[in-house]
């Protein structure tokens, strides 16, 4: 990715970007979709040994928490 840092994987500007997305999805099925997204991501860069199991395993709590906080605001809303 252009304009990406030594010390910072390129895919980290996506990611922040779907979490992003999901944080301020005006539906549950747009947070759901982007969700999805993130998954796909996490799932290309362990096949592709971008990232390790266990930054995989953590980058999926972390959109997980921003899902399911996103999907209680929405349902409280």
């Amino acid at each position: 990715m252009l304009g990406a840092s030594k010390d910072t994987h390129p895919a980290k500007h996506v990611s922040a970007h779907l979490l992003a997305l999901i944080a301020q999805a005006p539906t549950a099925v747009e947070a759901w979709i982007h969700n999805i997204r993130a998954q796909e991501l996490i799932l290309n860069l362990q096949v592709t040994e971008a990232i390790s199991k266990l930054d995989g395993d953590n980058l999926r709590i972390l959109y997980r928490v921003a899902l399911e906080k996103r999907l209680h605001k929405i349902a409280s809303a």
